[in-house]
Order: C-alpha cells, then sequence, then structure tokens
C-alpha cells in the first residue's frame, strides 16, 4: 500500500507529464513560435515608425502607456490559443478514451493540462514586457523602468492567469473545440467589455465582478484613470479599480 508521500510524488509525476505533453502539442502545432512573434513584433512597431516617420513620446511612462495598451489583445490570443482545446479537444478528437483510461488520476490531468496552457501565455507576457523594457532603455535609459512598470507587470501576469482560466473553463464545459476557442475570444474581446461598459455607464453600478474591468489597471498605473466628461448639462459617473 502507498504512503501519502508516494501518492503525492506520484501526481507530482504525472502532472509534469501531461504538462510535457502539452507544452510539446502547442510547440508541435506552431502555436509558441506565432505566440511569441507576436509578443516580439508588437511592441517592435511601436519603436520603428515613431523612429522612422516621427518621434518618441516625452517620457518613458507615456511610451509604455502606448506600447502596453495591445497586451490585452496579445493575452486574449494567446490565451485562446493555449487553452481554447485544452480539454474540449481530447473529446472530439477521441483520444481522451485513451488518456482518461490511464492509471492517473483526473484532477493531475486537468491541472497538467492547466497549467500547460497557462505556462506559454505567460511566457509570451513576459516576452512582451522584455521587449518593451529593452526599449525604454534604449530610448530613455535605465531610469525609464519606473515602478510602475513592476505594477504593470504584475498585474498583466495576474489578468493572463484569469483570462486563461475562464478560456480553460468554457474548454471544460463546451463540447467543441472552435466553439470554446470563440467563446473565450468573444467574451474577453468584446461581451464582457459590453457589459462593464453598460453597468458603469447606464446603470452606474461599478462592475467589479467582470474580469475586463481590470484589464485597464495595465495601463492606469502609469497615467491614472482616464476620466469621463458628461454631455452638456450632464454628468456621468466614472469608476475605476484600485491597484
Amino acid at each position: 500500500m502507498k504512503s501519502i508521500k508516494e501518492d503525492i510524488l506520484e501526481d507530482m509525476r504525472n502532472t509534469c507529464l501531461t504538462v510535457s505533453f502539452e507544452l510539446k502539442k502547442h510547440f508541435r502545432m506552431k502555436r509558441m513560435i506565432i505566440s511569441f512573434a507576436l509578443a516580439v513584433g508588437l511592441p517592435l512597431i511601436f519603436y520603428i515608425v515613431p523612429k522612422i516617420w516621427a518621434s518618441f513620446p516625452d517620457t518613458a511612462e507615456e511610451f509604455a502607456n502606448l506600447n502596453l495598451s495591445f497586451v490585452n489583445l496579445l493575452i486574449i490570443i494567446s490565451g485562446s490559443l493555449f487553452a481554447g482545446d485544452a480539454v474540449v479537444g481530447e473529446f472530439e478528437e477521441k483520444t481522451g478514451l485513451l488518456l482518461f483510461s490511464t492509471p492517473q488520476r483526473h484532477s493531475t490531468i486537468f491541472i497538467g493540462k492547466y497549467i500547460g496552457a497557462l505556462l506559454p501565455t505567460l511566457t509570451v507576457v513576459s516576452i512582451y514586457y522584455l521587449t518593451t523594457s529593452l526599449e525604454i532603455i534604449g530610448i530613455y535609459g535605465t531610469g525609464g523602468i519606473t515602478v510602475e512598470f513592476y505594477k504593470s507587470f504584475l498585474i498583466g501576469l495576474i489578468y493572463t492567469t484569469s483570462a486563461v482560466s475562464l478560456i480553460f473553463f468554457f474548454s471544460s464545459i463546451l463540447k467543441r473545440k472552435i466553439t470554446s476557442t470563440l467563446l473565450g475570444f468573444f467574451s474577453l474581446m468584446m461581451i464582457l467589455p459590453i457589459m462593464s461598459s453598460v453597468l458603469q455607464f447606464l446603470v452606474e453600478v461599478e462592475p467589479w465582478y467582470i474580469l475586463t474591468y481590470f484589464e485597464g489597471l495595465i495601463t492606469d498605473v502609469f497615467v491614472g484613470a482616464p476620466s469621463l466628461q458628461g454631455g452638456p448639462g450632464g454628468e456621468g459617473t466614472q469608476f475605476s479599480p484600485d491597484f
């Protein structure tokens, strides 16, 4: 009879095997290459274009705010690529008949698949921030990397974890991977932001329970929350999450 320690070690080994398999699958399907290329290419646009045709912003905070305004899009794309078919793909392609019949706890399979989707997505976001930081150092010097930049990076990682978790949830309850991927993508890209805007500006209720409400913190740490002006004779209510 196995001891508790042996059970824990075996579960950890099985989880690591699942993570390794998932990472190899992502690499084989060229998802990592595509995501890593986007993580480097997107921030380079904000360096190359001003250098050739325009000028850089006056401060490093303005440059970081402009550059990182697109990291939300990268998080959504990467999360959909890596987590959209994490679970549902096994059932749609019938490979789950082999996977779930192995002498391995189902919990270790799900945990391994979640980590296998989360790790590359976090890596993509980290590469985006690394590229941006190198650009800031090249333009403004090492003093351009402020505490706010590290705050933004931390918020970005937390938001990435939340976004991947939501998409992974859809992958666990739906029957087709294309449905799971698209629902996860459009939920983060359109559906939840629209719901958040309606609650803020029409109902005047702070939507703290909606995931995408906090995505603005990634750039708000540099310039603060955007102000809202009401129309002629009217007033508006602006909510903003706090860090």
